[in-house]
């Protein structure tokens, strides 16, 4: 079949894999799960880190790794998962990176020395690139249309957010009560029933037998990503700004020249059919917005917490508690708006909500209290980010055929994955940057700024959202059925 045939195809993926509805709902559930404890190690990680610093006798620089690793494993092998999915089919490469992720979270549990621990991260990092992309392929596959894929999507969001909260408020209790090595240790009895709860119920899906696998492109991604990552947070070489800034341009040109290579090719690593104007963009924007604001705050609120009002790791976890709480109606609330409006309704008034929760976290750590001020904060932004996220999941993956569903998945994740990572490092340079003379301690103008430009970031896609034609249209015929 043909690459132009290939991306005509619009059947339905129940009519190609006999699913039924309520075996779609089961899976949906057990891959959600997964989804679930993906994210959620991607942040349990954090709270724990002093506590493996110390017991491992690591170094301020050696430890960032154990951060970093994890997320340009995960980001930059996410599109690579993709193709490997259309290539060999979604389910197979979902189990074999559930198998990666459990096996190395073992390593991690055990390792007696940093560099077993970073090699278990980064292979915790690689079995998430392969898992989470095929199940997000899936859910676009199983839900192709209507009011069935926006409940599917608000599911998928809501276990995949929570479980980046969830995780703060585990590794403050983890680490406080048990070890940090029970951070990574406890994702192995929970995948092993995971999988074989898969392993029952997920059907196989269609596959593109005539997908080319990348090779190149994929390794060049890699390159490309360590070196933008090393060159902009500048572990070990953080005062050599010359040797930064080159290496983030190397970084950069080497991404730009695969971009213009896939543009070309319609079996690269991105397909060419995949580059060009499309619905899906929107999402990609607002999935860059959102990842980047929401890895800042959390990054930022758990310093705040920590040092501004003086909390423990465990207070600190349980702090985080009002995202769980907001996240949910925001969910339900793009429901409701969907519904009655379109999508884009919703994720204008989720982009509106997400900009005053972080008006209000830039006034709020002015004042010397949790709960008149971050409180209040985070009820408000988790409302705003529950609300957008399901309907910026399912823009960016709206108009995947069978055989594209794996790499258009692969797209959507990396942009998250990579965006966070970026986030954390630009809104924390800008807050030590505007913290007067002392440029290693955020101060309070510090977060004020940081807040406050987020906001005018969400403001400014939300602008961007209500003028663009193409979610009218995603909205009409593919969103809302």
């Amino acid at each position: 079949m043909t690459a132009t045939t290939t991306t005509k195809l619009n059947i339905p993926s129940d009519a190609l894999t006999g699913i039924g509805d309520k075996q779609k709902w089961r899976i949906l559930a057990v891959i959600s799960i997964i989804q679930f404890i993906l994210l959620l190690d991607a942040t349990i990680v954090n709270v724990a880190l002093p506590a493996i610093k110390s017991d491992l006798v690591l170094t301020d620089a050696s430890l960032t790794w154990i951060v970093n690793t994890y997320y340009i494993a995960a980001g930059s092998l996410l599109l690579f998962g993709g193709k490997l999915g259309d290539a060999f089919g979604i389910r197979k490469i979902f189990m074999f990176g559930i198998a990666i992720f459990g096996a190395f979270s073992f390593l991690a549990a055990i390792a007696p020395n940093a560099n077993l621990l970073i090699l278990g991260r980064a292979g915790q990092g690689l079995g998430e690139a392969f898992a989470a992309a095929t199940g997000l392929a899936m859910v676009s596959l199983m839900f192709p249309s209507g009011p069935d894929r926006a409940k599917a999507f608000s599911i998928w969001a809501a276990l995949g957010g929570i479980g980046s909260i969830v995780g703060v408020l585990l590794s403050g209790a983890i680490t406080q009560y048990l070890s940090w090595r029970w951070v990574f240790g406890i994702n192995v009895p929970l995948i092993v029933v995971l999988m074989l709860t898969a392993l029952a119920i997920v059907p196989s899906f269609p596959r593109n037998a005539g997908t080319r696998l990348d090779f190149f492109n994929a390794l060049c991604v890699v390159a490309g990503v360590f070196l933008m990552v090393i060159g902009i947070i500048g572990t070990g070489i953080e005062t050599q700004t010359a040797l930064r800034v080159g290496l983030a341009i190397a970084g950069a040109m080497l991404i730009a020249l695969i971009l213009m290579r896939c543009r070309k090719h319609e079996n690269g690593i991105i397909p060419a059919r995949l580059m060009r104007g499309s619905p899906r963009f929107l999402g990609y924007l607002i999935i860059l917005v959102q990842a980047s604001t929401s890895g800042a705050l959390f990054y930022l609120g758990v310093l705040h917490l920590q040092g501004g009002l003086g909390m423990t790791p465990m207070q600190t976890g349980l702090a985080w508690l009002p995202f769980c709480f907001g996240f949910f109606p925001g969910i339900f609330l793009a429901q409701a708006i969907s519904q009655k409006h379109s999508p884009k309704h919703a994720a204008l008034v989720g982009l509106l909500i997400s900009g005053a929760g972080f008006t209000f976290f830039a006034w709020a750590v002015n004042l010397d209290s949790y709960w008149l001020g971050m409180f209040p904060a985070m009820l408000v932004t988790s409302v705003g980010f529950g609300c957008v996220a399901p309907v910026a999941q399912s823009l960016a993956t709206v108009e995947l055929s069978e055989a594209d569903a794996g790499a258009g998945a692969g797209i959507t994740i990396t942009i998250q994955q990579l965006s966070q990572v970026a986030g954390i490092t630009l809104f924390v340079a800008v807050a030590l940057a505007n913290s007067g003379t002392d440029k290693t301690n955020i101060a309070v103008g510090g977060y004020v700024i940081a807040y406050a430009i987020a906001a005018v970031a969400m403001f400014a896609t939300a602008v961007v959202v209500a003028r663009s034609r193409s979610a009218d249209a995603v909205s009409a015929t593919d969103l809302n059925g």
